[in-house]
């Protein structure tokens, strides 16, 4: 493997901030979530891409292949999250998403 191939799979945009308290608390696939959805937020944040209630949009797709956490587990983990009044989710759109 080229050095400008290994310097670019080990970039900081290759990898995924976890917080450990977090992981401790609500497990690893919640805080691999919660480390996404905030990377994504501050991305629109600092694009001034906020929705007017300061929302963003992301789809499953988006989420697994910045995370690998398939569709499921994204469902499984985002429901409970919400339950735990962590994150709020909107559907918008049509077809809704």
């Amino acid at each position: 493997m080229k050095s400008a191939n290994i310097i670019s799979l080990l970039s900081s945009d290759g990898y995924i901030i976890i917080n450990k308290k977090l992981a401790k608390k609500l497990g690893i696939e919640s805080a691999i979530l919660i480390g996404e959805l905030c990377a994504e937020y501050m991305y629109y944040s600092n694009t001034s891409k906020l929705d007017e209630d300061g929302g963003f949009y992301s789809t499953r797709e988006n989420i697994e292949a910045n995370t690998t956490l398939n569709s499921y587990t994204q469902r499984k983990v985002l429901n409970e999250l919400q339950e735990a009044n962590i994150i709020q989710i909107k559907r918008k759109g049509i077809p809704a998403k």
